[in-house]
């Protein structure tokens, strides 16, 4: 979190000279207002660094690759490595700092109530590795190719990029941040699971019902509800069979009849299993 703070409020520092100099044959008028807006959308994400919330993790996690694409336009523009290399740094630390599980965790926790704790469940293998970055630059293509357009005098091309980029960059952009809302919860009641991708409502599992929270062994039996993300899953065992409600995604819509489904135990894979099962343990839930 302070790494991410540092590195965003040194931006204008590190990587202005090189923008200015990539603005600098413009009109006067387009790099006057593509300078305002700059320095806008820097405000806007300097305000996000600040309030750690889902929606503004969300955020950060489409301004931080489109701070890397805006420092590889300007690097030509730069005069010498010197001034284009703190420009490059920033912006990776930006990247590398927004997309790390402690600031995910942080930042989901900041809408937690009480005497609970929000723990990122990791994305599904498919949307890491393809989905996600084929829907961030669906986001900033839509939403920085108009006004880019508009900015050049390009009346016509830049009206048409908005109407046409913003419907589905606003799909994207809502997909991005539902993957921003997946995590466990835990409460002093016991263990929650908030996934829609894998339940069609969270579930809670009482903590007496509890009879071991623990990484998931090679031969474990439990429900996989991991949406085959990858890293080290944990299971979490009932004393009893659990009622659970499976998510109808992916289903055709004739076989929607979605069913209560008792289980014994199921796996889940935060980005930080070793946390959670550390604050489990404090909470005095059963850890083995």
């Amino acid at each position: 979190m302070v790494a991410l703070r540092v590195a965003w409020l040194v931006l204008p520092v590190a990587l202005g000279p090189t923008v200015a100099d990539a603005l600098h044959d413009m009109a006067s008028g387009p790099r006057s207002t593509a300078s305002v807006a700059l320095w806008v959308l820097w405000a806007i994400g300097l305000t996000a660094t600040l309030v750690p919330l889902p929606v503004t993790l969300t955020a950060l996690r489409v301004g931080a690759p489109a701070l890397v694409v805006a420092a590889a336009w300007s690097a030509p523009a730069g005069e010498g490595v010197l001034r284009t290399m703190p420009g490059m740094v920033v912006a990776a630390v930006v990247v590398v700092a927004a997309f790390s599980a402690p600031t995910a965790d942080r930042f989901v926790d900041g809408a937690s109530y009480g005497d609970e704790r929000r723990f990122q469940l990791r994305a599904p293998g498919p949307v890491a590795l393809l989905l996600g970055p084929l829907a961030t630059v669906v986001v900033i293509l839509g939403l920085v190719l108009g006004p880019v357009l508009l900015i050049g005098r390009h009346w016509v091309a830049g009206a048409a990029a908005i109407c046409l980029g913003l419907p589905p960059a606003g799909l994207a952009a809502r997909a991005l941040h539902q993957l921003s809302r997946r995590w466990i919860v835990l409460v002093p009641a016991g263990f929650v699971l908030h996934d829609h991708l894998a339940l069609a409502e969270p579930t809670l599992i009482q903590r007496a019902g509890l009879a071991r929270i623990g990484a998931a062994p090679a031969d474990t039996d439990a429900l996989d509800l991991t949406q085959q993300a990858r890293g080290l899953a944990l299971e979490v065992r009932c004393r009893e069979p659990h009622d659970v409600l499976p998510s109808d995604r992916g289903r055709t819509t004739s076989a929607r009849a979605v069913e209560v489904r008792p289980v014994e135990a199921f796996l889940c894979s935060p980005i930080r299993p070793d946390v959670v099962l550390a604050d489990a343990s404090r909470r005095h839930l059963p850890v083995g």
